[in-house]
């Protein structure tokens, strides 16, 4: 397809490499997370973007680091010490989480630009056809969510590396509202499991058994805090997907307090999040008197495991009596285990937060408190509703008993602050 105002093709030869006019971009960078010692996945079928000095194969959290466009004229006046300053604290923006979605979505631009033979001074600043273009060509194949985040992705690749963003944003928001209209359809949303099934899948862990136990904590932890299970346990063992005690749970981020009233409350700062990867924010959950405390279950879990200050919260003992920390992989082994003996199906990690944010409401947390209490900007949380009807039903109905209870537990919370 060709595009008013873009003849040229890019530079390469016919087997792919750059050619000798094209420089090779050396920027060093030293963001807050050290780039992974693993290497790379092969690009997809359907997602392969064509060799480029520009572009070497990464890790999608990378890309838009590592990914260089051409040299942007906002950083020709400035020597190359003050450039690598200013890329150093505009990598940090994002939290890693971000970077890997962007990250994905910069790959699908660069696919769509190579597919439609787009030269790489038209990238960034992407003109504002090609920014067009390339919306046009992902609407209906990928969600709303999905088109968003690719275009953030590519709008946050201009910022990082200093380039202007050109795009008309009312062109960019009708053709986002298309994506919205055109989506193919969704998967079926993620199942909410209740009490009785939390339960259920306790009784088939040891709680004697280390392993067993740090799974009972973390899950009852992240179920009650109504955490984000990647929040509370690393991807892996290595590599910055794994873990630090200066951005992992550990013992020293539990305490435990109580209002003027003496109901006790269990805290947990969680040091870096998504949304605060500097300050971080703080989980907590109230007793209970059922196998489901959480409180308790971390007494026994520390215990029995014995995780000391500079290893993960949920660290457990293995085999050889070594303190080992618990993962996300490992965790959902040991529950599927559990859920299947249970004679339930598992639902996704992810699934944990949503079931807790089912089960407070059901039990009476008006929706600005679970807002507030689930770390939410905005309401997008009623994303994550499930059982609706259920929910919903004390607000139906027409007791004026009702409507007072109602109105004393649902007075409006000051909004979550952001820092």
């Amino acid at each position: 397809m060709t595009i008013p105002g873009i003849t040229s093709t890019p530079l390469r030869t016919s087997t792919g490499r750059p050619t000798s006019s094209t420089p090779r971009p050396r920027i060093e960078w030293t963001p807050r997370f050290a780039p992974y010692t693993t290497r790379p996945r092969p690009y997809p079928a359907h997602l392969r973007p064509r060799a480029s000095a520009l572009r070497p194969h990464c890790l999608a959290r990378e890309r838009l680091l590592l990914w260089t466009p051409h040299a942007s004229p906002t950083n020709s006046d400035l020597p190359p010490a003050q450039r690598r300053l200013i890329f150093d604290v505009l990598s940090r923006s994002l939290a890693p989480g971000t970077l890997e979605t962007y990250g994905s979505g910069l790959l699908l631009f660069h696919v769509v630009c190579d597919t439609n033979n787009i030269p790489e001074h038209a990238r960034a600043p992407a003109l504002r056809n090609v920014v067009a273009l390339f919306i046009a060509e992902i609407v209906g194949r990928y969600s709303e969510t999905a088109v968003r985040n690719a275009v953030a992705g590519v709008r946050a690749w201009h910022t990082i590396h200093r380039h202007t963003w050109v795009a008309d944003d009312a062109e960019v928001d009708a053709l986002l509202r298309a994506a919205a209209k055109e989506a193919p359809p969704r998967r079926p949303a993620r199942p909410a499991f209740d009490l009785p099934a939390l339960l259920s899948i306790l009784a088939h862990l040891n709680i004697s058994v280390p392993l067993d136990s740090a799974v009972i904590a973390a899950l009852l932890v992240c179920f009650w805090g109504t955490a984000r299970l990647g929040e509370l346990l690393p991807r892996n063992l290595r590599g910055p997907a794994g873990f630090s005690p200066t951005r992992c749970v550990t013992i020293s981020n539990l305490r435990h307090s109580q209002d003027e009233h003496d109901n006790r409350i269990s805290v947990l700062h969680i040091p870096q999040t998504k949304v605060e990867p500097v300050a971080g924010e703080d989980i907590y959950w109230g007793p209970r008197t059922d196998a489901a405390d959480a409180s308790t279950a971390l007494r026994r879990h520390i215990a029995l495991n014995a995780p000391t200050s500079d290893a993960h919260l949920f660290a457990y003992k293995d085999k050889n009596s070594k303190l080992k920390t618990l993962t996300r992989t490992s965790f959902l082994s040991r529950l599927k285990v559990a859920a299947t003996a249970a004679g339930l199906a598992l639902p996704p990690g992810h699934s944990i937060r949503v079931s807790s944010t089912t089960f407070y409401l059901l039990h009476g947390l008006s929706f600005d408190a679970m807002r507030v209490k689930g770390r939410w900007a905005s309401n997008s949380f009623t994303l994550y509703l499930r059982r609706h009807a259920e929910i919903m039903a004390p607000y139906l109905q027409e007791h004026a008993a009702v409507h007072a209870d109602i109105l004393a537990r649902t007075a409006v919370l000051p909004p979550v602050a952001r820092h």
